[in-house]
C-alpha cells in the first residue's frame, strides 16, 4: 500500500482500501451511506454493520455486510444481509455495484429481498486512508 494520493487502490492499482461514500438506489428509493474498506478484507459501514470484501477479477471485487436495524426501543429487530458485486470506475475514482439486500426479521425470518446499486466515491478525495 503506497501512502501517496493513490493509496485507495492496493498495491497492485486494482482493488480499493479507504472511506467511500455511497448512493445505494433500491426500489423503495434512494439513500447514501459510507463504507470503510481496509487492505486486509475487512468493510465497515458508519451506520453500522460489518463485514469481508474480496477480489473478483480485474478491477472487480465483492463485498458482503450484515446490518443490524434495531426498533425505537433499541431493540434488534433484525438485520439486513447486504451482497453486492462491484468494480472501480474506468476513472480509478470510484466504483459502481449493483447486488441484492436480503432483510430478516430478529426471528430469522426472511422478510423481503432488494436489488439494490451502487455508486461510490472516495469520501475524501486525494486524501490517502489512514
Amino acid at each position: 500500500m503506497t501512502a501517496d494520493a493513490d493509496a485507495v487502490l492496493d498495491v497492485d492499482g486494482d482493488f480499493l482500501a479507504g472511506a467511500w461514500t455511497a448512493r445505494v438506489a433500491r426500489p423503495s428509493g434512494t439513500s447514501s451511506s459510507v463504507l470503510h474498506f481496509t487492505v486486509d478484507g475487512r468493510v465497515f459501514l458508519a451506520s453500522g454493520g460489518a463485514g469481508t470484501w474480496w477480489p473478483t477479477g480485474a478491477r472487480a471485487f465483492s463485498f458482503r455486510v450484515a446490518e443490524p436495524v434495531f426498533d425505537a426501543r433499541g431493540d434488534c429487530a433484525g438485520w439486513v444481509d447486504v451482497e453486492q458485486r462491484a468494480v472501480l470506475t474506468g476513472d480509478g475514482g470510484g466504483f459502481r455495484g449493483e447486488g441484492t439486500s436480503v432483510v430478516y426479521g430478529a426471528d430469522g425470518a426472511r422478510l423481503r429481498v432488494s436489488r439494490v446499486e451502487i455508486s461510490a466515491r472516495p469520501l475524501r478525495p486525494g486524501v490517502p486512508p489512514p
